[in-house]
Parts: structure tokens; sequence; C-alpha cells
């Protein structure tokens, strides 16, 4: 979601590549010299949204947890390294513990219906099908 967010105002650069506010060029002697970007200061201001946009996604108990990142490639990277589980059997197995808890209680049958579209569309894109034995 985050990605989505940030790439449709074409922010998800400074995720990914983790601009900085400083830029290299070439000095008048032929060697390379740290120049301020544009506004100079210490972050830029797009950083600061893109950063802002992450940080507004996270629960409260996450965010207070990094709050100490200060670019949100730092941010980005940080919870990649906490969350994003690789292989992600962790994520496989809440998938399927919610699909086998998963009652229709007091909400409508599309409504339950829905969430376990959802949820069984993740599980789908987490383990896809293998015709290899």
């Amino acid at each position: 979601l985050v990605k989505t967010a940030l790439g449709g105002r074409g922010l998800w650069e400074y995720v990914v590549d983790g601009k900085d506010t400083k830029k290299t060029i070439l000095g008048e002697d032929g060697k390379e010299v740290v120049a301020a970007a544009e506004g100079g200061g210490k972050r830029s201001q797009k950083d600061l949204m893109v950063l802002s946009i992450i940080q507004n996604s996270l629960e409260t108990s996450i965010l207070e947890a990094y709050s100490y990142c200060e670019t949100s490639k730092e941010l980005w990277d940080t919870l990649q390294k906490v969350y994003g589980n690789i292989s992600n059997i962790s994520r496989v197995f809440e998938v399927k513990r919610a699909i086998n808890t998963l009652s229709l209680e007091d909400t409508k049958f599309s409504k339950h219906f829905g969430k376990f579209r959802s949820l069984w569309g993740e599980l789908e894109m987490l383990r896809p099908a293998s015709l290899d034995p």
C-alpha cells in the first residue's frame, strides 16, 4: 500500500534509491564535489513528505519503536529487515490461521466472503501454485 501511495505521487524513488539532499558535481579541477541540492537543508522536503506518509501508515505502537529513523529510506529499510521476511513463511502461517478462524458471526455473508477471498488471494500470492513436483 505504501508503494502504491508513493508511486502514484512519483515519490517511490526516495524509498528505493534513498534520494539525498546532496548531489555530487564535478568541480573546476575535475574532482567530485558534494553540493547541497535544491533548497539546501539537512533533508529534502520531498523526503520528509515520504517519511510522513510511511509513518502515518504505521500503527502507533510500531511507529514509536522506529521514530528514530530520520529518512524515508532508513525507515523503509529498517521495516523491511524486521517485517520483510523473504521466505514469507510467518505470513503464510498468519494467513492460514486467519482463514481457519474466520467466522460469519454477525457480519453479512458478502462481507464475510470478501474477507475470505482477500485472505485466499494473499495466500495464493505468497504461495503460488506450481506444476513442479
